[in-house]
């Protein structure tokens, strides 16, 4: 397989960096309208036949038996279904940028769950003082001791979809080889829009206000941008990057979501928030120092 250059690479991390970095506040506008699964439900239900359009016109195949697609599928249960939708739901209680600071955690979380998998490497000494200063941050940033009931749960529920997201990168480390990753983008967002509005189905909602122009604005930047732009440059990152190296995205992501939330929502930015990420940073920075000189 022909190495991509590092200009295209370059692009992809940007794409994925900025991009995601701007869906929280898609998210957000999109909530006043739409119940948290019907909408990331209808997210993914948009973007799949518009990636299935997008890989007919580059000649991709969906080739082979569906028990061959059975583990994007999964992948897609996974990163679509339960990350998405945790985030989504829980933005219903959280603010935009808040909610992404929370999201910084993800290369704690990825670099947790890399030993557990063979052919991963493990943690030394330095990775162990990041994970800890890393989810010491996490709960300074979460404040139970301030947060109110609503809002813990919320958050707690974010923190752990980094680890369920985590899993899924690596799951995708055992099979990119196998997909396309245009195929493999597609399927998984269809196989997670299934789940999610089936889920929305049977809770027995779709609308929870009028629909505004921006709630529809919000619903196309994410079925486009956030979901076949930004999905297609992950995976095409995770075919030549690892699961760690991908997830230090969200170094920029919080940063992007905290502006545009300050900017367009009015979105507080406390001391706290900002000294809490700076200690989480300093958590991945250690991991990934570790795992660069390793």
């Amino acid at each position: 397989m022909r190495e991509p250059s590092s200009l295209s690479l370059g692009l992809a991390f940007t794409a994925i960096s900025v991009i995601w970095g701007s869906t929280y506040l898609a998210i957000k506008v999109g909530l006043e309208s739409f119940d948290p699964f019907f909408y990331v439900g209808l997210r993914y239900l948009l973007a799949t036949p518009l990636m299935a359009a997008y890989c007919a016109w580059r000649g991709v195949r969906f080739t082979g038996p569906v028990r061959r697609w059975l583990p994007v599928f999964g992948v897609g249960v996974l990163f679509i279904g339960v990350c998405n939708g945790a985030v989504f739901w829980s933005e219903t209680r959280l603010d935009s940028g808040y909610t992404a600071l929370l999201i910084s955690v993800s290369p704690l979380s990825t670099a947790l769950l890399s030993p557990l998998l063979p052919g991963e490497r493990g943690l030394g000494r330095g990775g162990w003082l990041g994970i800890v200063v890393g989810f010491a941050g996490t709960v300074w940033l979460v404040a139970p001791w301030h947060a109110g009931r609503f809002e813990l749960v919320a958050a707690v529920v974010v923190v752990l979809s980094t680890l369920v997201w985590a899993a899924g990168a690596l799951w995708v480390r055992r099979i990119r080889l196998d997909f396309d990753p245009l195929a493999m983008t597609t399927a998984q967002m269809g196989a997670g829009a299934v789940v999610l509005l089936a889920l929305a189905a049977v809770r027995g909602e779709a609308l929870v206000g009028p629909v505004t122009p921006r709630a529809v604005a919000g619903l196309l930047f994410l079925a486009v941008f956030g979901s076949c732009v930004a999905f297609g440059a992950y995976f095409f990152l995770l075919r030549h990057w690892s699961a760690t190296r991908v997830s230090t995205c969200a170094y920029i992501n919080p940063v992007v979501a905290l502006a545009l939330g300050a900017i367009l929502l009015g979105e507080a930015v406390t001391p706290r928030m900002v000294a809490a990420t700076a200690v989480i940073l300093v958590g991945v920075a250690l991991v990934l120092h570790e795992q660069h000189s390793g």
